[in-house]
């Protein structure tokens, strides 16, 4: 994926944070899970992933799984930004998330 040498921080935070987050730099006024900041596509990293650890615990309960698979979803969803996949069109969303599970599937024991 690209991402040999390269560094990627991850934060955790609540949703009152990364709504702060959303607001000022994506101009979306609400919580999110998972918001990545680079050089999209590039390869340009380092990179940061914020997750808000609220709302994670909330899909999980939703979805029936842990917290930590949760949390893998969420990061390598952001990873996945980070290399330049999007999500904003059906099609996209539809590659993005295909994506994730087979990279969670490589990552799902660990």
């Amino acid at each position: 994926m690209g991402l040999t040498g390269h560094e990627i921080n991850f934060l955790f935070v609540s949703d009152r944070e990364i709504k702060r987050y959303n607001r000022h730099y994506l101009k979306h006024d609400n919580a999110t899970d998972v918001i990545a900041f680079g050089d999209f596509g590039y390869n340009q990293l380092p990179g940061d992933i914020l997750i808000s650890s609220d709302t994670a615990k909330r899909q999980a309960k939703e979805q029936g799984h842990s917290l930590l698979t949760e949390m893998k979803i969420l990061a390598i969803h952001g990873i996945l930004h980070l290399v330049g996949y999007r999500d904003k069109k059906k099609k996209e969303s539809v590659r993005m998330w295909k994506k994730t599970e087979e990279l969670l599937n490589l990552v799902r024991d660990t």
